[in-house]
């Protein structure tokens, strides 16, 4: 015999496979009928005969309650007949009335409470920065089509519109760039094929503590002037040794100029050279030598001085396996030391820089 919680279910189901013996049986059969079928029936599974007997009586009872119901109600739907067949036999099998009424259908079991959240996640960005009273600062220019560039050495950006919302259902452009457009980095094979590409810079020289070196009032008055060994010592002095694994940035102020091509790159035709600071080489033979820095970066669109015509300060340090970052922003909003330098780089094989994502973590 199959449980009662079997023939339940087989009365309620539509289109599965369940006990034949326990079929719904359909409201036009007599309750007698169904009485004598169970009194009859041989004690196979250890209960008494006149135990089935007893209950077929009262499933005639309860049957002829439920077709009475029924015909009161002839627009009843095919779910209320099932629910009072169910009761009828729930009757019959002298189940507990909460155990039909859990059966129903038209009783679902509430859903299940969300799990609780793992104690063991790592606290967010933003709730970090919330709680410690931290901010994170973009070091990156927008990278656009009217970014000041020396298109002696590098071509002007391009975006053009390919994709259209209100024909494709979105929108999609090309763009056409240098590598060293931008905020952007120079990486080892820049200077000396063989040598690292943007693809291979490891990922822990991306973090870095950042060390920020300023001269631009001096940059303000003399537009050719150079980050120098005793800039660094002077930093040292009030702040303590440089240390090793750190990125060092110059902050001449000269990012300001962005927006004005002009006086960004100040071009002399006369002496076709260009007037911008940068980092003097003996500047960056003691940072790589002495220090052991993972690489150094300017505010302007070069590491080397505008005038210097070969470029003698990038490959001091690019050949050493090390990086650059140029034309990075806002560093007058990071202080001298205590920030974390993050920089977000594409994987581009073969590349001999790359634009960036550079920020200071405070």
């Amino acid at each position: 015999m199959c449980s009662p919680q079997v023939i339940l279910a087989a009365i309620g189901a539509q289109d599965q496979q369940v006990c034949r013996c326990h079929q719904a049986v359909p409201a036009r059969h007599s309750a007698p009928e169904a009485g004598a079928r169970t009194a009859g029936r041989p004690a196979a599974d250890g209960h008494a005969s006149h135990d089935h007997a007893h209950r077929g009586a009262s499933a005639a009872e309860a049957r002829e309650a439920a077709e009475a119901d029924a015909s009161a109600a002839p627009g009843r739907s095919a779910t209320s007949r099932r629910t009072a067949l169910r009761a009828a036999v729930a009757g019959a099998l002298g189940l507990a009335g909460t155990a039909v009424l859990a059966a129903s259908p038209a009783a679902a079991a509430p859903a299940p409470a969300d799990p609780p959240a793992p104690s063991d996640y790592p606290e967010s960005v933003p709730d970090m920065l919330r709680r410690g009273g931290r901010r994170i600062v973009d070091l990156t220019h927008p990278l656009s089509a009217d970014f000041p560039v020396f298109q002696f050495y590098v071509r002007k950006p391009e975006q053009r519109q390919v994709m259209f919302e209100d024909v494709m259902g979105f929108n999609s452009a090309e763009w056409t760039f240098n590598e060293h457009a931008g905020t952007h980095m120079d990486v080892p094979a820049h200077s000396e094929a063989g040598l690292a590409t943007a693809d291979e810079i490891r990922l822990e020289d991306l973090v870095a503590p950042l060390v920020v070196v300023r001269i631009a009032d001096r940059a303000e008055r003399e537009n050719t002037t150079e980050l120098t060994v005793d800039d660094l010592r002077a930093w040292e002095r009030e702040h303590g040794r440089i240390p090793e694994g750190a990125f060092v940035a110059m902050d001449s102020g000269w990012y300001r100029r962005v927006d004005d091509a002009e006086a960004f790159l100040q071009f002399d035709r006369a002496a076709e050279v260009m007037r911008f600071p940068g980092v003097s080489v003996e500047a960056a033979e003691f940072l790589i030598a002495e220090r052991d820095i993972v690489g150094f970066g300017t505010d302007t669109t070069s590491l080397d001085v505008g005038t210097r015509v070969e470029p003698l300060t990038h490959r001091t340090l690019l050949t050493t396996g090390r990086y650059g970052l140029e034309n990075l922003a806002a560093l007058d909003e990071v202080p001298e030391r205590g920030a974390t330098l993050i920089v977000g780089v594409p994987k581009l094989r073969g590349g001999f820089g790359a634009p960036v994502r550079a920020m200071a973590f405070l």
